[in-house]
């Protein structure tokens, strides 16, 4: 900000505070607990590490729903044995990859997840993945999409 300044741009505290406010409208940028349906209730995130699923685990547990379903895709270079250790296991699994070099394949995901007892499905695409979590999803369930920014990049719009 400091350098817009120096180049003769005024940048007011409000206009700070409007570029925050509007930054999904105004640049497509989404995945921080972003709502993209209502019934069922469908949310995305970024968190890719122990930290960001910590909250989203919290987060999700606060939700008034019947079922969860999880939508998870995640890169290769990530500790994934501590995420998944955090996951419920009530819930109902669509393991994914984005198509990234670095993604972990589905594959490989599900046979780590199911040593911990999580179960689910495996799909090539993330937009298969999360067609399959709502069309099973009823009204009073939740629909998560998430475990990296790569696959919340390669949500379609709902």
């Amino acid at each position: 900000m400091a350098e817009l300044r120096r180049q003769g741009f005024v940048i007011k505290e409000s206009h700070l505070r409007e570029g925050l406010r509007e930054v999904t409208h105004l640049t497509g940028l989404r995945g921080r607990w972003t709502i993209l349906d209502r019934r069922p209730l469908v949310i995305c995130d970024t968190g890719h590490n122990e930290a960001g699923i910590r909250f989203i685990v919290e987060q999700l547990a606060r939700l008034p729903h019947r079922r969860l379903h999880f939508v998870l895709g995640v890169v290769q270079d990530k500790d994934v044995s501590k995420m998944l250790a955090l996951l419920p296991h009530e819930t109902t699994y669509y393991f994914c990859q984005a198509t990234i070099p670095r993604a972990l394949p589905a594959t490989e995901l599900a046979e780590q997840a199911a040593t911990l007892g999580l179960r689910g499905t495996t799909y090539v695409t993330v937009p298969a993945a999360v067609a399959a979590a709502r069309a099973a999803a009823e009204a009073d369930d939740v629909v998560f999409i998430g475990g990296s920014t790569f696959v919340v990049a390669e949500i379609e719009e709902l």
